[in-house]
C-alpha cells in the first residue's frame, strides 16, 4: 500500500468517528431538552409580562380631571427624535399660549429610543407598553393625537405619600 491510500483510510476512519460523535452529542442535547419545562405560550389569550422600563410606542396619556393631555406644543420631542417621526403644528392662542392643532407620529419608522419622552418638559409624552403594531398599510402606521391619547390611557395620579404611581 502506498502512503496515499493509507492516508485516505485514516481520513475515512476519522470522518466516521466524527459522524458517530456528532450523532451522540445531538441525541444528548435532545434528551436533555425532552424533560424540561415547556415554554410555549398561547399568545392571543396569554400575554408576555413586560419587564420594568420596557419602551413601546410613544403615547399621550389623558388627564382624567381635564379630559385633555398635557402637550403644550413646544416641539421639544420633535427636535429630540433622531429619525424625525413626530410632527407638531401649533399656533398662539388668545391667552398667548400655544394651542396644538395637529400632533402626528409615524410608528413605522420609530426606533423606540425614548428620547422624545425624555425631552418633553411637561412629561406629556410617555413610552407605552404597546408592542402589537402591525398594520396593513403605511397610512395606518401614522398615529394622530386621538390615537395616541387612546394608547396612553390616563395620567397616573399621586398616591397618599405624594409620589407618582403608574
Amino acid at each position: 500500500m502506498t502512503d496515499c491510500v493509507k492516508q485516505q483510510k485514516i481520513c475515512y476512519l476519522q470522518e466516521a468517528w466524527h459522524l458517530v460523535e456528532s450523532v451522540v452529542k445531538g441525541h444528548i442535547v435532545t434528551f436533555k431538552n425532552l424533560f424540561r419545562k415547556k415554554s410555549t405560550m398561547q399568545y392571543p389569550e396569554v400575554r408576555w409580562e413586560l419587564p420594568q422600563g420596557y419602551r413601546g410606542l410613544p403615547a399621550l396619556p389623558v388627564d382624567p380631571a381635564t379630559g385633555a393631555d398635557k402637550c403644550i406644543g413646544c416641539g421639544a420631542c420633535a427636535r429630540a427624535c433622531p429619525v424625525q417621526i413626530i410632527e407638531i403644528q401649533a399656533h398662539m392662542g388668545e391667552d398667548k399660549k400655544r394651542v396644538v392643532d395637529d400632533f402626528s407620529l409615524f410608528a413605522g419608522r420609530c426606533i423606540f429610543c425614548g428620547l422624545c419622552s425624555e425631552a418633553c418638559p411637561t412629561h406629556a409624552l410617555v413610552m407605552s407598553k404597546e408592542y402589537e403594531l402591525a398594520e396593513f398599510t403605511r397610512e395606518e402606521a401614522v398615529y394622530n393625537r386621538e390615537r395616541l391619547n387612546r394608547l396612553g390611557g390616563t395620567i397616573a395620579g399621586p398616591d397618599d405619600s405624594g409620589k407618582e404611581v403608574s
